[in-house]
C-alpha cells in the first residue's frame, strides 16, 4: 500500500483517538489539498512561486509583530489569491490527467 493511502481502520482509529480534533484536522487537510497538489505540480511551482515568497515575507513581519495594518491585509489577500490559484491549478492538472489518461498528482 502507497504511504500515501490510508485505510478505513486506520482513519477510524484516528477518529476515535482524537475526536472533534481530528475531524477539524481533517476537514483543515482536505481545505488545503488543492494547494498541497498544486505545489507538488511543475506548473504550480512555477506560477505560486512568486505569489508565496511575498506571502512568506509578510507572514514573518506579521510573525515578528512588525508587520503594518496594510502588510497583514496584504497577506490576507496574497493567502486567498494563492488558495484560488491552487484550486485552479490543481482542476487543470487533474483535467490534464484524464485527457491523456495519466494518473493525477
Amino acid at each position: 500500500m502507497s504511504e500515501n493511502t490510508v485505510t478505513t481502520e486506520q482513519l477510524a482509529d484516528y477518529l476515535k483517538r482524537t475526536g472533534r480534533s481530528g475531524v477539524k484536522t481533517l476537514s483543515t487537510l482536505g481545505y488545503f489539498q488543492p494547494f498541497v497538489d498544486a505545489i507538488n505540480s511543475p506548473i504550480g511551482k512555477e506560477l505560486l512561486k512568486d505569489a508565496l515568497t511575498v506571502s512568506d515575507s509578510l507572514l514573518m513581519k506579521i510573525g515578528d509583530l512588525t508587520a503594518t495594518p496594510e502588510e497583514t491585509m496584504q497577506y490576507k489577500a496574497m493567502r486567498a489569491i494563492i488558495l484560488r490559484w491552487s484550486e485552479r491549478i490543481d482542476r487543470y492538472e487533474k483535467s490534464l490527467a484524464e485527457l491523456t489518461n495519466e494518473r493525477p498528482i
